[in-house]
């Protein structure tokens, strides 16, 4: 690709003008294209090394430059010592034989092949519907998925089912009130019109005759069953979201296969413990003392959440990962600390522990705030906005943000079919492609496979070159959006070839050297490879974000 050959040879002039020197070079795209296609600080870097002026290692670097591939057309020494490079347009359309000779491989990489990364992703309380705010870590974490395997890691999707503790108790207590049993209604802890629904459930699977009279060992019962019932709806709402998982980790086992107390052994051991309050306490021994601070074991001798949550994580690095990441909620900021404090009071490397922290959603009509779901009680399901919308512009409309910014779920603009609709936009910038091969078809032109170099001839209108280089650059896109498990770069990147190619698309109308097919069969095999690459690239994108290509809208 360019800017693997780009690289090297500025490696090797910097080799010949600095013979001692080991360098590495990183290029990126300048913020101004009039500053050139490529841009780095490589002289800066070395110009402490060699005790010389960046600006003349600047300088020497372009004189040794042996540039026998040709590839560029022009390069310049900018500010204190950066080095921009322009790119040939005719090695821009060149490239574009990558795309057709890759394809569906192209973007892909075996970079970290070999390497296994578990992510942890939705592991929702099963305690009521999925709703739309913690659903966002769904295709937030299926999508991250999807770029750690397209860098070559093995990747093991996973859901964390908090199945015990006092949320489960409420839920058994809150299903007892509904079936008309003496409940103190301040112990209720969910509400809503699903619980009703829960509850008819538990008791057709269990049988009225079979729950204990005493509410404590019935809530015992109930609660459980409550549980297994809403996950079941809970994977079914995963499923029609395209969300698939590998592994489901139950929090209970840590407790009845004893794994949490051997932890807690462990971390006494480690001497990071200390008895207070009638509790333990986890304490490490670091500068961050105070925030670190939790208890793993209530004074009723319960092991606390935090406690079957270290057990939770020691598996995993015990399972072999080279990468942990979670994908959790905001409101988990203050966990995430503690729980790499005790991974590294255990012995393990904190620094495989990756956390993406998303914030949660606003569901808006219009400009109006959608009122909360009579069904929950307290909060819109996923299974509404999926309904209403269906599961691509769901997706995409959940991925088009940074995790960290706050995201307004706009329902009225999510289901137009027009312009104003991103996902719909990149849809039908694809589904546009599909009917030139179409018509294709039925003039008995059939599309070439490969590249050939006459397309250079043909392919020579600036917005060609400029698309081209779009499309060359997506496997850098997939790299940094992977690196920096950051799935709506691919979103962005997606809207902005999508912008591109409509452009393109536009001219043709006026002007027929941007027209595909044509009576010139040169130029119409040449335009037709030159779409195809569009298409591909569209496809690989819209695939890593779990979203559909259609061939018609």
């Amino acid at each position: 690709m360019i800017k693997d050959s780009l690289k090297q040879v500025i490696e090797q002039a910097i080799k010949k003008a600095y013979p001692e020197i080991q360098a590495s070079v990183q290029l990126e795209k300048p913020s101004n294209p009039q500053f050139g296609d490529f841009a780095t600080n490589a002289a800066l870097v070395l110009s402490k090394g060699v005790k010389k002026n960046p600006r003349d290692v600047a300088q020497a670097i372009l004189q040794n430059l042996s540039d026998k591939e040709g590839i560029i057309e022009s390069f310049s020494i900018a500010g204190p010592g950066f080095l921009n490079f322009k790119i040939k347009p005719a090695k821009w359309i060149e490239a574009l034989g990558e795309v057709s000779s890759q394809g569906e491989r192209f973007g892909k990489t075996d970079a970290h092949k070999g390497e296994k990364v578990v992510v942890e992703l939705v592991s929702a309380n099963p305690t009521g519907p999925l709703h739309i705010g913690n659903a966002r870590g769904g295709p937030l974490g299926d999508a991250i998925a999807s770029l750690l395997e397209s860098v070559g890691y093995e990747v093991v999707r996973e859901y964390y089912v908090n199945d015990v503790g006092g949320q489960i108790d409420k839920l058994g207590l809150s299903v007892l009130y509904c079936l008309g049993r003496a409940v103190d209604k301040n112990d209720i802890g969910y509400q809503g019109e699903y619980v009703k629904e829960l509850s008819q459930s538990v008791l057709n699977d269990l049988g009225e005759q079979n729950i204990p009279p005493d509410l404590t060992e019935a809530a015992g019962m109930v609660g459980p069953v409550g549980v297994e019932l809403m996950m079941q709806d809970i994977r079914k709402d995963c499923e029609a979201m395209a969300i698939r998982f590998d592994s489901w980790v139950h929090e209970k086992d840590f407790l009845e296969k004893g794994t949490t107390q051997k932890i807690i052994e462990e971390l006494k051991k480690k001497k990071v413990t200390v008895e207070k309050e009638g509790a333990l306490w986890f304490v490490p021994q670091d500068e961050f003392l105070e925030d670190r601070e939790c208890v793993l074991v209530k004074s009723d001798g319960r092991p606390t959440y935090f406690a079957n949550d270290i057990a939770y994580h020691a598996d995993k690095y015990r399972r072999g990962f080279h990468r942990l990441v979670n994908i959790w909620g905001a409101n988990h900021h203050g966990h995430v600390p503690r729980v790499q404090a005790a991974m590294k009071a255990l012995g393990y490397d904190p620094e495989k522990l990756q956390t993406v922290l998303y914030q949660y959603v606003r569901v808006v009509r219009g400009k109006e705030t959608v009122k909360m779901s009579k069904r929950a009680g307290d909060f819109v399901t996923a299974r509404e906005v999926l309904d209403e919308v269906g599961k691509d512009p769901l997706r995409f409309f959940l991925l088009m943000r940074a995790p960290e910014s706050h995201l307004d779920f706009d329902l009225e603009l999510a289901k137009k079919h027009s312009a104003e609709n991103p996902v719909y936009y990149v849809q039908y910038a694809h589904a546009r492609i599909s009917s030139i091969f179409a018509k294709a078809a039925e003039a008995g032109i059939k599309p070439p496979a490969v590249y050939d170099a006459k397309y250079v001839g043909c392919l020579n209108l600036s917005e060609e070159v400029a698309l081209a280089q779009l499309m060359v650059d997506f496997p850098f896109v997939v790299e940094l959006a992977a690196e920096k498990l950051d799935p709506h770069r691919i979103a962005y990147y997606l809207l902005d070839l999508a912008r591109a190619f409509q452009h393109y698309y536009d001219r043709a109308r006026g002007d027929d050297r941007y027209r595909v097919i044509t009576e010139d069969k040169a130029r119409t095999e040449a335009k037709l490879f030159f779409v195809g690459c569009f298409r591909q690239v569209m496809r690989n994108g819209l695939a890593l974000l779990g979203i559909s290509a259609p061939e018609r809208m």
